[in-house]
């Protein structure tokens, strides 16, 4: 009988399971790794020194991105020391939230099976691993980017919005995002809600850098920002692990952040990111065949996402760009990896 109560209670709570068990495992291996090493690495030496700054003076040095993220490290040293546990942890703990977050969406646009899966896979990412141990911005991007899928797929269109404006709060390229909501909008005729995920993340945005706004000053603030704007969407400089956007699905220059005893090196898994284009490529296609019939419209919605927020990268001007911009794409590449396998999977058994 006990046995049996236990396997109901596991049955009735078996979403809260998967969430936990993602969440603590992903959050266990990266916690384990956040004080080696125990200095500033790469480009930490810009977030750090701007979260001190915030901190201190509310002043932010780095106005080539937006303060959010800063805020969030500054945060992580308010409570746990200016030490690289204090750097690293927020971004540790909102890196592994991002599992159960996939599993969330997948399981809502698909089902069970294609959720876990999609966990899984962004939990053994090793892109996601690298940028969650390390205090630079692009984790919280992610994070943002994916908790405002979650609530779009959920139907909590405000939500989403708002969350929408906390990542363009860590980077403007949060937009590319924001652009591939729009075009999905747009396909199912959504006009009313367009305006939403117009509105929503400009003023949350504005909300976020006001208090830099107003210590800068808002004419320097403003003339600042589109400098340095500019300047980040040219940039045309010489750096040894630069590398073009078509390589990053192909992890043809990994991005090295240490080397010791312990690496920390961002590394795309080409065995499973090349997988999402042909599953993209036959969504694709199905939306187009089923548009005026009622079907399933949310499986395009991480075709958008994957297409947008990867692709816009081959549109910018600037060369010197790195693999880790592909982060904020990767839980859309592996959601669709795993709806991909789920199909072939199904069509093998129909054949056999």
């Amino acid at each position: 009988m006990r046995l049996n109560h236990f396997i109901n209670i596991v049955k009735e709570h078996k979403h809260i399971i998967v969430i936990l068990l993602l969440f603590s495992t992903a959050f266990i291996t990266r916690i384990l790794r956040l004080t080696h090493p125990p200095h500033i690495i790469s480009d930490e030496i810009y977030y750090v020194v701007a979260a001190r700054s915030l901190i201190s003076t509310g002043n932010d040095p780095n106005l080539v991105h937006p303060p959010l993220g800063k805020y969030l490290i500054g945060l992580g040293i308010l409570m746990f020391g200016d030490n690289s546990f204090g750097w690293r942890i927020n971004g540790a703990f909102l890196g592994s939230l991002i599992s159960p977050l996939v599993y969330l969406i997948g399981k809502k646009i698909w089902h069970e099976k294609v959720g876990i899966l999609s966990g899984v896979f962004i939990l053994i990412d090793p892109l996601t691993y690298a940028m969650s141990c390390i205090a630079m911005l692009d984790i919280y991007l992610t994070f943002f980017i994916t908790f405002a899928f979650l609530a779009f797929t959920y139907q909590r269109y405000f939500i989403s919005a708002v969350f929408f404006g906390l990542a363009s709060s860590v980077k403007f390229v949060a937009v590319f995002s924001i652009c591939g909501v729009v075009l999905y909008l747009l396909y199912i005729r959504e006009w009313r809600l367009i305006r939403l995920f117009v509105s929503v993340p400009i003023a949350v945005f504005f909300v976020i850098v006001l208090p830099i706004m107003f210590i800068e000053g808002i004419g320097k603030w403003s003339a600042y920002t589109l400098f340095y704007l500019v300047w980040s969407f040219g940039l045309n400089v010489e750096h040894p692990f630069a590398s073009r956007p078509e390589g990053w699905l192909f992890n043809i220059k990994p991005f090295v952040f240490y080397r010791n005893t312990c690496d920390l090196i961002a590394v795309a898994n080409p065995y499973l990111y090349l997988l999402a284009i042909p599953t993209s490529i036959y969504l694709i296609y199905l939306a187009i065949k089923n548009k005026e019939n009622n079907v399933n419209f949310t499986e395009i919605l991480p075709v958008l996402w994957f297409i947008t927020q990867y692709g816009f990268f081959f549109l910018l001007p600037r060369t010197t760009q790195f693999i880790f911009y592909l982060l904020p794409s990767v839980p859309s590449i592996l959601l669709l990896t795993a709806r991909g396998i789920e199909i072939s999977v199904e069509k093998l058994l129909k054949k056999s």
